[in-house]
């Protein structure tokens, strides 16, 4: 190695420790921002747990109310029928004293006798009655319950364990369709949604193809803030939980073909830096500090400052046989989508054709990525008209979830809040689908 080499080394070597650095600061953002987060979580969590108690002990105090007026009326009333008898039987007492007519002493006698039977039956029906003190009797489950737990949840971490536990090839079964506009006083057309992610504080981001902009939603889908781009945006993809990558292109000559990095923080998105990319840049994902990026016909694999490591697969026997692109959690396997045959390959890091599935579910009419590789491991491509779930492998279809709608774009799979996403083309709406499959 000469000094040119060396120099050239020298450079390569620091600029990729600055992107580490610059990564090391976007995570330290992210780790405080999840810190707020799950503060923000822990005293939402326990004023549910208040809320709940405080409903416990209304509940409780009625019925305490309820059954002490009762009680309390039970006894006046058997109070005012003793005072009642005793002052009839007294009179009448007084009454047998005196000198009576016979006939006004037979009839003060009768009736003296029908009060009497009913004096007697009042106090034999009271003469077991030895109080109406009131106790509680604790919920016991409730106290054990409580005495049961630790804490009020897990804080997971990143750094050092799996965020993750599931069975990548657990089925997914979906229920309880709900869809919110993300349409903005300034959009004149429909939105085409290709790219579903989320941010570290639940907010969604998403890409949208016809106005060539990506639009933050809070939790309640509201669009809070949007960025523009210079042409469509095909995909997108989490570089960590505050920094999204864009892949925006068109297919025309000399087009600003390239990655757009984009930041979400303070309710806010920004752009912070651009990579020109020589080739169309149609799909997108990221695994340990580098860019897995599609053109329609090849996969390429890139660092983070745009050089180019290799180009890990090519089929150019037709157009988009690369389109949407995905690896898995470990890293080991590399999907991606042929709209054109409608196949799905799976690739080993090296590029190798793993698997091959081919499926007339994958029917794409508008080329759109169209792939999502869950946290977990879960892989879902969707068609027209259904979403397939394919076994981590990429070898079978798990299951299909056949949709009552057309023209079906991005997928994204929430497996905290348990919600499943679908962002749809030429469609104003966003797609929620809560998840009955318990994912632990």
């Amino acid at each position: 190695m000469n000094v040119a080499q060396m120099s050239k080394t020298l450079e390569q070597i620091q600029k990729s420790l600055q992107d580490i650095v610059d990564r090391e600061k976007q995570n330290k953002k992210s780790l405080k921002a999840s810190y707020d987060l799950v503060l923000k979580e822990v005293l939402d969590f326990r004023q549910k747990i208040n809320v709940n108690l405080d409903l416990l002990q209304q509940n409780t105090l009625r019925e305490l109310e309820t059954k002490h007026a009762s009680a309390n009326a039970s006894l006046e009333d058997h109070l005012q029928q003793c005072l009642q008898f005793i002052s009839k039987l007294k009179g009448f007492g007084t009454k047998l004293k005196g000198n009576l007519p016979p006939e006004r002493s037979f009839i003060t006698f009768r009736k003296c006798l029908d009060h009497t039977a009913a004096a007697d039956s009042l106090l034999n029906s009271m003469i077991n009655n030895n109080g109406a003190d009131m106790k509680l009797l604790p919920n016991s489950e409730l106290l054990q319950c409580l005495a049961d737990c630790t804490d009020l949840g897990k804080i997971t971490s990143r750094i050092g364990e799996p965020k993750h536990n599931v069975d990548p090839n657990k089925i997914i079964s979906i229920h309880e369709k709900s869809q919110y506009n993300v349409h903005t006083a300034t959009d004149s057309d429909k939105s085409c949604i290709t790219g579903i992610c989320e941010t570290s504080n639940g907010d969604l981001v998403i890409s949208d193809y016809s106005k060539c902009c990506v639009k933050r939603l809070n939790q309640a889908y509201k669009v809070i803030d949007q960025v523009k781009l210079p042409t469509h945006p095909w995909s997108m993809c989490n570089i960590s939980s505050l920094e999204i990558a864009v892949a925006v292109s068109d297919h025309t000559a000399n087009a600003p073909n390239g990655i757009h990095f984009l930041q979400a923080d303070n309710e806010k998105i920004t752009q912070i830096k651009v990579l020109k990319i020589n080739h169309v840049c149609t799909g997108i994902a990221f695994y340990d500090a580098e860019l897995f990026v599609t053109s329609g016909s090849a996969l390429y694999q890139y660092t983070m400052d745009g050089r180019l490591i290799k180009k890990l697969y090519e089929d150019t026997s037709t157009t988009f046989t690369v389109v949407g692109v995905g690896v898995s959690p470990d890293g080991k396997r590399i999907y991606v989508t042929d709209t054109s045959n409608r196949k799905l390959l799976t690739l080993t890091r090296d590029g190798a054709v793993a698997a091959t599935l081919q499926d007339p579910a994958f029917k794409n009419i508008y080329v759109m990525c169209k792939i999502h590789v869950a946290a977990a491991g879960q892989v879902f491509v969707s068609g027209v008209v259904s979403i397939s779930q394919v076994d981590a492998d990429g070898k079978k279809i798990l299951n299909t979830i056949t949709l009552n709608m057309s023209y079906n774009g991005p997928v994204y799979l929430n497996e905290d809040k348990r919600k499943l996403l679908l962002g749809v083309w030429n469609n104003d709406n966003i797609i929620e689908f809560k998840i009955k499959t318990n994912l632990t």
